[in-house]
């Protein structure tokens, strides 16, 4: 299955779900079940994260651009 699920790439922009809201954020590191995501300062205020980077997981994202 993993290999039918497309992969970002680094500079692309991701869509996922975070705490029921939408989120979406550039990607900036590949990894081999996930990707690290560069969030806004706003959306990382707003999931009270201090810093504006997540992980997102293969499979729970879609690539938007």
């Amino acid at each position: 299955m993993a290999n039918s699920m497309q992969t970002a790439s680094i500079g692309d922009i991701v869509l996922f779900d975070r705490r029921n809201q939408q989120h979406q954020g550039k990607v900036f590191q590949v990894r081999e079940n996930s990707v690290l995501v560069e969030l806004t300062k706003d959306a990382a205020k707003t999931l009270g994260y201090e810093m504006p980077n997540t992980v997102v997981r293969h499979g729970k994202y879609s690539i938007i651009s």
